[in-house]
């Protein structure tokens, strides 16, 4: 399994995708819903500290996938931000929780702590 750090992953995503826009998408997807991303040693690690790989967040190829689909549905679709956010990283009865207005994100953040 490939990871990427936040260097790696984003001009795969897309070139025109800005460091700072990515970081404040990657802020509100872990503010909005309870999907986390993970902490660890990239597959090509760029950051060392007295000789060893330090763990930075990663992103795996679903995390790409995902992010992919993001950025094609903001940009090219005009979609608004949070709607597509809930969808691509919420299940499918969360998001229907969500649209009803029933979906607390802090109780369903304490489930998965």
């Amino acid at each position: 399994m490939v990871l990427y750090s936040k260097t790696e992953i984003r001009p795969l995503i897309s070139k025109d995708l800005h460091r700072r826009k990515f970081d404040r998408w990657i802020q509100k997807i872990q503010s909005l819903t309870p999907y986390q991303f993970e902490r660890g040693i990239p597959s090509k690690p760029k950051i060392f500290k007295d000789g060893l790989p330090q763990k930075v967040v990663v992103f795996d190829e679903e995390d790409l996938a995902k992010l992919k689909e993001l950025y094609d549905r903001v940009t090219y679709d005009s979609e608004n931000l949070t709607f597509a956010i809930h969808q691509l990283f919420l299940s499918e009865q969360d998001f229907k929780r969500w649209i009803n207005g029933t979906y607390d994100v802090e109780e369903e953040k304490e489930k998965y702590q």
